[in-house]
């Protein structure tokens, strides 16, 4: 009988126990809280559920009758139930419930009060109508169905059918003759002049499509039929003498279904016919084509009762080009508007306090084909929201030259760009569209494409967007030209290395009226589009070596192509009027959903800033500890970017490639240290004993880790007999040299061999070098001095382990994108994951090398606790590359503990021969460091397999990936990778061996330096951002407080007030969430300060100082290079 569990015994007890007794809870009360809000009231309201079902009563059990063993192998062998979700258990109680709720459904098909006498007490009156949308109301007779829905027309009437006993739904018109369900101009009651009559309409409304009739008031004349359907809530799809009318509602609803789902109006109007009747929809009206051209009308429409041009809100935003109708971002700085008194006080090193933040980007999937449709119509917007003028922008295009040089520099992303397949425009007159956004992901302006994205269209975007923001035909205020003059700008485009070269003298021909805000702008590239450019873009354009630009990624750009690109298969089959209306409402739905939940995002963003800055600035102030001597030196190199001899950019950021030590420049160092000793106390072969005896050791772990991968095999393969052979040859061959550098340990290594334990496997075989004996053991045997020599040997292997570890994590993750890029069917793939399944394998096994050697230094003298060798995990070799461009997502992530702590990586000691004083200790440079930058997805293969050509599966040789035999398929990176273009210097002294290992130190500083300032600059720009946004809820508040008391009529001054206390409620919910983060204190400003003075208060505070940095300021002068190129600096809007 298997042996019980504690569980077990413990049930079997509880069981027994309580035999003949019923187990109850404690019956607490349970309640339930209902509230209810009616008007201002509110009203709670406190239930009683019922009490929880009584368990069943045990069976009895003899109390003398122990367990049996069958019952407590039961007890054991029983696995626990598994638990079920909370929806598994909800479906399984509407599952037990389907055919009450079944019968439910079925009991509403008819009513038992049908045929029985109405409630109107009048003759003859018996209850045959219901209706379809009333929730409770009563089944009547017809007549007072009609008398109860003369203020609900579009209800449908159920009618019960005595001769085929059935309820036929009938409109409300058709219950009796010469009535009409829509009474016009009397409240719902029908006009009595002898002329009106009754008109049949097809009026749609949530509900379906209703072929009814209406009553127009001819009281005072011939009617209005507009005005009438328009006072009912009806709107007409024309307007000389309409016979269809689209309820508000209808409009409404499939308005915000269209923004929210992308639902076509052919399909919305395909629902409303099967809602009327979905046995037979082919018999019901079909008024899509009106419904289109409706809708566009009520866009246009809703768009100027929001944007207040209903009201004439231009006369009090007059700065504002007139009769705009976009949606503006409330945090982008506007003098006019949201930015606090003295702002002009800012001072430059402040200035992204005050700076504008725009992104371009294109998108190919808004195009449009090449239709025969109606010239004449164009957008009904006319220029006045996203979109520009269309006859003005296809006359600009027009005008441009022919064949106009897009590659302006050396950049390969740009040649891609200009080799991109024509064939996918084919059959389109626009390809796609450009968007400038601002860095809140506001979308500012967009223009189409005409074959390909040219500088051409993103000029004209970019202008139109400057122009929405000013008053054309108008000389700009001066409030406008100081904040044009002293705010910055920055600009993102993922083609901005050659965009920004003539984009100056662009605007000067084409734009001159927005020339000033080009030639301050400072351009970058987006940080995922930038790792496809060439490197020198990175320490260019990339916004994380770039002061003041915050962490202005630019990849929000394309945030709202993922909306767009739903909308594409409906609107390139529009034409383009329809098309660009379509977009621009799309534009405004997407900017007002970021305004409504402004002060959330910014709270959230603010904290997250705060936060990131508090830890990089935690990892930078480690690292001026750890580098204290340099940093003084290094502080002052300039940060500026320079072009060198050979166009390759020279920057603090950016590491040149050298030369790696490694395990032989040890072995080196120990020969030349021994030879040059006046009276060697070893022998000239210890180095050479030691150094196999640690190749001995890692072929033995070689060997387990095979066996390990194999063990799901009955017989080993023959491979490793092979080699098990070789290894036993070669450790005979070393322990006839261990007879003479160690025969003090001859009888221990002698007994290992008499006791045959290990003979056939030699590779669990102790060798009996100085690590594997006990301090007390090594000075009985006299291995103190052989003890130290090795652990020297162990520290390079140390050394090895870490930069082949870096090396194999890097091409594994190489190699996984060049899988997910270039890889297609399952033979590729396959070959591919068993590629970097064997990289896999030799990396950890190189980081069991680096553990076996930690373990070897602690056993001669190393504390488990000294910070140079700690423990390494996957997670501690992570480390941003020194000598790569920067990756994506760096700027959120922080170095693993190997790279921020000293020892293996730190610089504390030297290598070589120069200290004869102790023991010298390698070190890694940050330079050779290839940590991943993509969060690893779980491998689909299971370990240790791999498909072959056939499908087959086979296990993986860890030496596989290492052999270099003629035909043997490896798995070393492509040629094209990374690896190859490393490039190694065959002669390396000690002096230039430590440069490269400061080179690689002072990399890894400046860019901690880099991420900390930059994650500064978001912060405080998020604070800004703040204040902004609450000045304009403010701002706009106020506005239209204002216009409601300028209106005439009551409708739109109840708007007005409404939209006054929408942007107060904004305003004070900005407020308290600002509050809440910790800046209650930037709401209400001292008249004499301005933020630039709270932040310079902020960065003064004690905890932010580093000692190391207290007597020293960063230098513009080109300290880091030569003074005869003092003048080859580049910036990023450089032309």
């Amino acid at each position: 009988m298997a042996p019980q569990s504690f569980k077990g015994f413990k049930a079997a007890l509880e069981k027994h126990s309580n035999r003949d007794q019923v187990v109850e809870r404690d019956q607490v009360a349970r309640t339930a809280e209902q509230t209810i809000m009616s008007g201002p009231e509110t009203i709670k309201t406190t239930l009683t559920l019922p009490q929880l079902p009584q368990p069943l009563r045990i069976q009895e059990t003899p109390v003398n009758v122990a367990p049996s063993s069958d019952t407590t192998d039961a007890i054991n062998d029983e696995p626990l139930p598994k638990s079920k979700t909370q929806t598994s258990e909800t479906l399984e109680e509407f599952q037990e419930k389907l055919p009450t709720l079944l019968q439910h459904i079925l009991d509403h098909e008819a009513s038992p009060n049908v045929g029985q006498p109405c409630a109107c007490q009048v003759p003859n009156a018996n209850r045959t109508t219901r209706c379809y949308d009333c929730q409770f109301y009563e089944i009547s007779c017809s007549d007072c169905f009609i008398r109860s829905h003369a203020n609900l027309p579009t209800h449908w009437a159920e009618v019960w059918d005595s001769d085929r006993g059935f309820f036929v739904r009938h409109d409300i018109a058709t219950l009796k003759p010469d009535i009409s369900s829509i009474n016009l101009g009397h409240a719902g009651l029908p006009c009595l002049s002898r002329y009106a009559t009754n008109l049949v309409f097809h009026v749609i409304d949530t509900n379906g499509i209703h072929t009814t009739k209406i009553r127009f008031c001819i009281c005072k004349g011939n009617p209005n039929r507009v005005d009438q359907l328009m006072r009912a809530r009806l709107f007409p799809a024309t307007i000389n003498q309409p016979t269809t009318a689209f309820s508000f509602q209808v409009l409404h609803q499939f308005h915000i279904h269209h923004l929210e789902s992308k639902e076509s109006a052919y399909d919305f109007i395909g629902s409303l016919r099967r809602l009327t009747d979905n046995a037979f929809p082919q018999h019901i009206a079909d008024p899509s084509s009106q419904f289109r051209m409706v809708m566009r009308i009520w866009r246009l429409l809703t768009a100027m009762k929001r944007s207040g041009q209903a009201h004439g809100i231009d006369s009090y935003l007059t700065h504002r080009r007139e009769g705009n109708l976009i949606v503006h971002c409330p945090a982008c700085p506007d003098p006019h508007i949201n930015m606090e008194p003295g702002w002009e006080r800012t001072p430059d090193d402040l200035g992204h306090l005050q700076q504008t933040q725009l992104t371009a980007d294109g998108n190919h999937h808004s195009n449009k084909y090449r239709k025969n449709t109606d010239p004449d119509d164009i957008s009904l917007y006319e220029g006045k929201a996203y979109f520009p003028n269309d006859l003005e922008y296809r006359e600009y295009v027009k005008n441009l030259p022919k064949n106009i040089p897009e590659k302006l520099g050396d950049c390969d992303h740009l040649n891609a760009l200009n080799k991109q397949d024509r064939k996918k425009f084919k059959n389109m007159d626009i390809t796609g569209i450009v968007c400038i956004q601002c860095s809140h992901i506001f979308i500012k302006s967009t223009v189409d494409l005409q074959l390909g994205e040219k500088f051409a269209n993103t000029d004209y975007a970019i202008s139109h967007a400057i122009r929405n923001t000013k008053r054309l035909g108008s000389p700009p205020s001066e409030i406008y030209r100081d904040f044009i003059k002293k705010a910055p700008r920055k600009g993102s485009y993922d083609i901005a290395c050659g965009f920004s070269v003539n984009a100056a003298s662009r605007f000067e021909e084409k734009f001159p009226e927005e020339l000033d805000f080009i030639e301050g702008m400072t351009w970058l590239i987006p940080l995922v589009h930038v790792q496809n450019h060439k490197d020198n873009c990175t320490y260019l354009f990339s916004s994380a070596y770039i002061e003041g630009a915050g962490h202005f990624h630019g990849e929000t750009a394309e945030m709202p192509w993922v909306e767009l690109n739903q909308l594409a298969p409906q609107t390139r089959q529009m034409n383009n009027g329809h098309r660009q209306d379509t977009i621009i409402d799309h534009h405004s739905h997407w900017n007002w959903a970021k305004m409504s939940n402004m002060a959330a995002t910014l709270y959230n963003e603010v904290e997250r800033a705060k936060e990131l800055f508090l830890e990089k600035h935690a990892t930078f102030k480690t690292l001026c500890a750890l580098y204290a001597d340099k940093v003084t030196m290094w502080n002052q190199m300039d940060r500026r970017p320079r072009m060198g001899d050979d166009r390759e950019v020279q920057s603090v950021y950016r590491q040149n490639e050298k030369k790696v030590p490694s395990q032989s420049r040890i072995y080196h160092s120990l020969l030349a240290e021994l030879k040059s000793m006046p009276k060697p106390t070893l022998q000239i072969t210890v180095p050479s004993f030691l150094n196999e005896a640690l190749l001995i050791s890692a072929n033995q772990r070689e060997i387990l880790a095979r066996i390990k991968a194999s063990k799901t095999k009955s017989e080993l393969p023959a491979s490793l007999e092979d080699l098990r052979d070789r290894l036993r040859n070669r450790i005979d061959n070393w322990h006839k040299l261990q007879k003479d550098i160690m025969p003090q340990v001859g009888d221990v290594v002698a007994q290992q061999a008499i006791s045959g334990k290990f003979a056939d496997s030699p590779e669990r075989e102790v060798l009996y070098i100085p690590s594997d004996f006990s301090v007390a053991q090594r000075i009985k045997y006299g291995l103190i001095e052989l003890g130290e020599h090795e652990r020297r040997f162990h520290e390079g292997a140390a050394y090895d382990s870490v930069v082949k570890v870096r090396i194999l994590r890097k091409s594994v993750d190489a190699m996984r994108r060049r899988k997910k890029k270039q890889d297609r069917g399952q033979q590729n793939n396959t070959r591919s994951s068993g590629q970097i399944h064997d990289l896999e394998a030799i990396r950890d096994l190189h980081i069991d090398d680096y553990s076996a050697a930690r373990s070897a230094m602690i056993s001669l003298g190393l504390s488990p606790n000294d910070p140079t060798f700690p423990p390494l995990t996957l997670d501690d070799t992570f480390r941003k590359p020194t000598h790569l461009k920067r990756a994506v997502g760096d700027s959120r992530m922080t170095d693993g503990r190997l790279w921020t702590m000293t020892g293996v990586t730190g610089g504390t000691r030297r290598v070589g021969s120069s200290s004869a004083a102790g023991p010298s200790t390698s070190r890694v440079s940050p330079s050779q460091v290839f940590g991943t930058q993509i969060i690893q997805k779980k491998r689909r293969l299971s370990p240790g397999t791999k498909t072959g050509a056939k499908g087959k599966k086979r296990r993986i040789d860890a030496n596989t990936s290492r052999s270099t035999q003629a035909g043997n398929e490896t798995s070393e990176p492509r040629p094209d990778g990374w690896i190859w273009r490393f490039k190694p210097g065959k002669k390396m002294s000690d002096e230039e061996l430590q440069e490269w290992m400061d080179d690689g130190d002072r990399v890894q500083w400046f860019r901690t330096e880099a991420e900390m300032q930059r994650w500064r600059e978001e912060w405080e720009f998020k604070q800004a951002d703040f204040m902004r946004t609450i000045a304009t809820f403010q701002r706009m508040s106020s506005v239209w407080g204002e216009l409601s008391t300028i209106s005439s009529t009551p409708g739109p001054v109840a708007y007005a007030n409404k939209q006054s206390a929408m942007y107060q409620e904004m305003e004070r919910r900005a407020k308290e969430l600002f509050s809440k983060a910790g800046y209650s204190h930037l709401i209400d400003l001292d008249d004499r300060k301005i933020l630039a003075d709270y932040i310079r208060e902020e960065r003064a505070k004690e905890e932010y100082l580093i000692p190391e940095l207290s007597n020293t300021e960063p230098r513009t002068s080109p300290a880091m290079f030569s003074d005869s190129d003092s003048d080859d600096y580049i910036t990023s809007d450089d032309d």
